[in-house]
């Protein structure tokens, strides 16, 4: 019994090189512009993300800067209501009515009744 692996022989490659012709100026001149414009359309769209960023994070701040300041505003709007409220309640009035410029309720005798009739 034989184990041997048969044995191939390489018949030698005839290589053939095909001489690449080389481009002329104006074929690489147009690849220098393809690739010159592509990479200056990458930075363009990285500038683009960057100030598409800025802008967001900078609007950003404004809009929470004027939700504060509404907050602000609806507080100090309620406490004017309670101010109001406090400063227009009918004891008050009746009160500085009756002290500063003598004023009081009539009696039921001063009390007259005047009807229209057409």
């Amino acid at each position: 019994m034989n184990l041997s692996l048969p044995k191939f022989e390489l018949a030698p490659a005839k290589v053939s090189r095909k001489e690449a012709p080389l481009l002329s100026l104006a074929q690489i001149f147009e690849q220098l512009l393809a690739l010159t414009l592509l990479v200056l359309l990458v930075i363009g769209s990285a500038l683009a993300v960057i100030y598409t960023s800025y802008e967001y994070r900078r609007l950003f701040h404004q809009q929470q800067t004027l939700v504060r300041e509404s907050d602000n505003y609806r507080i100090e709007w309620g406490q004017l209501l309670l101010e109001q409220s406090a400063w227009g309640s009918n004891s008050r009035v009746e009160k500085l009515a009756s002290e500063n410029i003598d004023m009081r309720a009539p009696d039921p005798k001063e009390i007259r009744l005047i009807r229209h009739e057409r």
